[in-house]
């Protein structure tokens, strides 16, 4: 792809994403609450979503972290205790 496609590509996707996000705004600027368990969270839609979704997404990429530190740990293990059986 030449670089001026690319550039016009670029700026018609990051345009059509603003405007997701400015309908987005729009259409939550109401107040909301949100109940999960004892917690309560208060605030605009267009506000409590997003961070609403930005945690689901950070214990998500936290989790998927621990199990791939935890499978290196466990396949050097099994290295080292192979190579010590030798």
């Amino acid at each position: 792809m030449e670089p001026k496609k690319r550039s016009i590509l670029f700026w018609v996707v990051n345009t059509l994403i603003a405007l997701i996000i400015l309908i987005f705004i729009i259409q939550n600027w109401d107040k909301v609450t949100f109940t999960f368990l004892w917690l309560e969270i208060k605030g605009y839609g267009f506000l409590v979503y997003p961070v609403i979704f930005l945690l689901g997404f950070l214990s998500s990429w936290l989790w998927s972290l621990y199990r791939d530190r935890r499978k290196k740990r466990d396949e050097k293990n099994k290295t080292e205790a192979y190579q010590l059986e030798e």
